[in-house]
């Protein structure tokens, strides 16, 4: 059959370390962009702790100063009463708070009865217990002299307005004393000392701490510094600011076309107010986050060339090193040991695989094994269904007839065989099945078997065909095919009857030519499909002409270029040979195919079948059993073929008498342990030499006539028995020729025609 050619093609693949680094390098890229959006969405937080962490502490120490500040000079206040041992007098205590602006007083004694007041209605009165001053009178009635309270503004009295500070100090003996200020009185002692809290105190580059009234006048610093460090805040600007949000809450305000971001908190009858640029706060803030950024990505490129680098080396590197021998393995060489055992995975893996191997080897030599089996199995069926004995017909001389078949190392479907249908219908073809293997031996069995029957059946070679194609059709479930050359010879008249069933056109060589192809049409192959006609034709033999058929193994053999022997080199070759015998010309192609092929791989099975037409020679044949009886057959047998022969009666009598003496011994001593065998009497006649040859046959004990010695003629005469018949037939025969040739004994008697003598 002819092969079909494939062209393997492959995409170029990405190579592992690439694609690991880009992977890596993606999702790095991922991890940096990811880290980029969250700080993105984190910075407005951000921005609030980095503005309470610069404004918190500054606010917190500004009140701790302004409550201390507050305490000292409201400390003095009691102090200035407790000199005297005695309690003061009225006039003593109204002229010392003249200095501090007059504030409200009271003097209670033990039993908490005002005894001195600036209120002279208030006096022997009796302070109630739940008020402000009745606690301070209950906490340090019983204290010693000078102990003092100071009391705080709470800031939900500063914000509505109406708060007092207290300041309570024991006189001695129970009395306590209480001195009261409110906003007329409390800030002309207190804002003086404030001013200079936050002259020196800065925010940053832009920002400052201020102390202020509730109604945004600025009390810190004053206004002479707020000058010489550009401050331009104005009372309505801390206005606005005040208004922006509650205190201690972080706010952003714009003033004087710039944002700021600030807090405040009450502290002791003022607020304190902490303020800085947000451009300050957003560069600091910016300037951290390009820092933490560029660490960060420092950091992923430090991380990405180590990890980069430890897979190479632990992973990437065993990957390709494995894959390396891995090429080995797949491309054939199962000896090759994988050793990469730098860790517990790959040193796994390099087990595994050698395992795997070692399976796959002892596999592999399984399946070899019984491969082989199968393969000697198929070339046995094949080679057992060929004729392999040549020459096949040693006693015929008109046809010369040889085949072989080189089987390739896949056993192929090729198939050839010959056969007599009767004495003058020779039956040859040449075959190829589609398949290969055991399934294709099988389909030659079949198909050689069914052809040779209805062969045997006296059909003509186009319903031999057909009836075969049909029954090959029939479970065909592989779908094979073959392709057939068949054709019937018959040798009185020198005719071919053929079909060409698909197959390789034949060559013909004329008596005194060259060989030349019989061009013509094939028909369909045999088991193609159901009820296909084919077409009888017919070629016209001369004595030496001869017929070539083979398989497309012998044409489309390669040699190591992979180049086809093609028709043209066969035809070459069969026209260089001298030889005229059937052997010959197949020989010679073989001999030639294997010039050719220089080595070269045979891919599929070489078969060839050559016959040699040798003229219109008369040959007949008789089998009988080997007994007394069946003796006339045999006489009669030969007296008819010597008389078609037209053998003079001299000659034909001494035949017939050679023909006796022969059969009777064989009848009588050829089969002593058996009651009877087979004898086989052939008889032919070339017109040409004019030369008949007869063949005795049997399958008896072996016995070579040739090897008995001449007997003595006067023992004969006295009546001693034997030796006479062998005389005789040594007498009569031109030629005696004798073999002992698969368990059978041949003897060959050559005898001339006498014309003259007819």
């Amino acid at each position: 059959m002819k092969r079909e050619k494939t062209v393997r093609t492959g995409n170029k693949e990405k190579r592992l370390p690439i694609v690991f680094r880009r992977k890596l390098l993606t999702v790095t890229a991922f991890i940096m962009l990811f880290s980029m959006a969250f700080i993105a969405l984190i910075t407005p937080l951000l921005k609030n702790l980095s503005v309470l962490d610069i404004l918190s502490p500054q606010l917190s120490e500004i009140k701790e100063e302004v409550v201390y500040n507050s305490d000292f000079i409201f400390d003095a206040v009691k102090s200035m009463f407790m000199y005297d041992s005695k309690l003061p007098d009225e006039e003593f205590i109204t002229s010392t708070l003249e200095y501090w602006g007059s504030p409200q007083w009271y003097v209670i004694d033990e039993n908490g009865t005002v005894i001195m007041s600036d209120d002279k209605s208030k006096i022997n009165t009796t302070v109630p217990e739940d008020s402000v001053i009745g606690g301070y009178h209950r906490e340090l009635s019983d204290t010693q002299k000078g102990s003092c309270r100071i009391s705080d503004i709470p800031s939900e009295d500063f914000q509505s307005g109406n708060w007092e500070k207290y300041v309570a100090a024991s006189l001695g003996n129970g009395a306590v004393m209480v001195v009261i200020f409110d906003s007329s009185t409390y800030y002309p002692q207190t804002d003086g000392i404030m001013e200079s809290v936050c002259s020196f105190k800065t925010v940053g580059k832009n920002g400052c701490d201020l102390i202020v009234h509730q109604d945004g006048t600025i009390i810190s610093p004053p206004e002479k510094i707020r000058t010489e460090k550009n401050n331009k805040l104005t009372q309505s600007d801390i206005k606005k600011l005040l208004s922006a949000a509650p205190e201690n809450s972080l706010l952003q305000v714009n003033l004087q076309g710039t944002e700021y971001c600030a807090i405040y908190q009450q502290a002791d009858g003022y607020y304190a107010v902490s303020i800085i640029s947000k451009n300050e706060v957003m560069l600091s803030l910016y300037i951290i986050i390009l820092v933490s950024m560029f660490l960060m990505l420092l950091l992923l490129v430090i991380v990405f060339l180590r990890v980069n680098g430890l897979t190479k080396r632990l992973i990437v590197d065993n990957i390709g090193k494995i894959n390396s021998e891995l090429s080995e393995i797949t491309g054939g060489n199962l000896d090759v040991e994988i050793d990469v055992k730098d860790n517990l995975e790959f040193r796994q893996l390099s087990d595994g695989i050698n395992t795997t191997v070692s399976s796959l080897k002892g596999y592999i030599a399984r399946e070899s094994e019984r491969f082989n089996k199968e393969l000697e199995l198929a070339r046995a069926i094949q080679t057992s269904a060929l004729p392999n004995v040549f020459p096949p017909y040693p006693n015929r001389h008109d046809i010369d007839v040889y085949a072989s078949m080189n089987p390739a190392k896949q056993v192929g479907g090729d198939f050839y065989d010959f056969f007599f249908i009767d004495s003058t219908h020779f039956a040859f073809l040449v075959a190829d099945v589609s398949d290969k293997g055991i399934p294709a031996a099988m389909f030659m069995m079949k198909a050689k078997t069914i052809i040779k029957s209805l062969a045997q059946a006296n059909r003509s070679a186009d319903e031999i065909i057909c009836i075969a194609n049909n029954a090959l059709c029939e479970d065909n479930e592989a779908d094979m095919f073959v392709t057939i050359w068949f054709g019937i010879l018959d040798t009185d008249k020198g005719l071919v009857s053929y079909i060409n069933a698909g197959h390789c056109k034949p060559l013909i060589r004329r008596s005194g030519t060259g060989f030349e192809f019989v061009r013509e049409r094939p028909d369909f192959v045999v088991a193609g499909e159901e009820s296909v006609p084919y077409t009888r034709r017919e070629l016209k033999l001369c004595s030496g002409d001869a017929l070539f058929l083979y398989t497309d193994g012998v044409t489309e053999a390669v040699d190591i270029s992979d180049e086809l022997y093609g028709d043209d080199r066969l035809q070459t070759a069969l026209n260089a040979q001298s030889t005229s015998s059937a052997r010959g010309i197949c020989e010679t192609v073989r001999k030639d195919l294997t010039l050719y092929s220089d080595g070269a791989t045979q891919t599929d099975d070489i078969t060839m079948l050559a016959v040699v037409f040798n003229g219109m020679r008369l040959y007949r044949e008789i089998t009988v059993e080997a007994k007394v009886e069946r003796l006339s057959e045999v006489n009669a047998f030969l007296e008819e073929q010597l008389d078609a022969s037209e053998f003079d009666m001299r000659s034909a009598t001494q035949i017939c008498v050679i023909a006796d003496d022969v059969c009777s011994n064989i009848v009588y001593y050829a089969y002593p342990d058996k009651d009877s065998g087979m004898m086989k009497v052939a008889f032919s006649f070339d017109p040409k030499t004019d030369e008949a040859e007869i063949t005795f046959t049997d399958s008896g004990i072996p016995f070579n006539p040739l090897n008995v010695p001449e007997p003595d003629i006067s023992k004969i005469e006295e009546g001693e028995e034997g030796g006479l018949g062998i005389m005789l037939v040594r007498k009569f025969s031109d030629k005696l020729l004798y073999e002992y040739s698969n368990g059978q004994n041949i003897l060959k008697i050559i005898k001339r025609r006498n014309k003259n003598s007819r």
